[in-house]
């Protein structure tokens, strides 16, 4: 018995998926850089260098699953250290789903990762 799905002619596309979920979490994470270099506290650039590193990392694909977990990482520091916080809560618990499905599933097609 097959798998039961509404639109089943769409899931070859399913491999694309966490190309998605990868490219969506380096916006999100661009975003919080840009608005920890607009702080004008130094230590925030600090977690601005960090992440463009983690969006640069994830556009191009590379040690997803490590960049993911150091990304879950970051994402905590948001949540129990909230000045650190530029994007809502549910942006940033989202966000952090999203990080530990990247760990789960990997890196997606157009990846220069291989698996752990």
């Amino acid at each position: 018995m097959g798998m039961l799905s509404l639109f089943p002619q769409i899931l070859f596309l399913a491999p694309f998926s966490a190309s998605l979920i990868r490219l969506a979490l380096a916006c999100v994470f661009f975003l919080m850089a840009w608005k920890h270099f607009a702080a004008p506290e130094n230590s925030l650039r600090a977690l601005g260098v960090l992440e463009i590193a983690l969006s640069a990392a994830l556009v191009l694909g590379t040690w997803t699953q490590g960049v993911a977990l150091l990304g879950a990482a970051r994402i905590f520091l948001d949540i129990f250290i909230p000045r650190l916080r530029v994007l809502p809560l549910s942006t940033t618990l989202l966000s952090l789903v999203m990080l530990l499905s990247l760990v789960v599933t990997g890196a997606g097609v157009f990846a220069f990762d291989l698996p752990l």
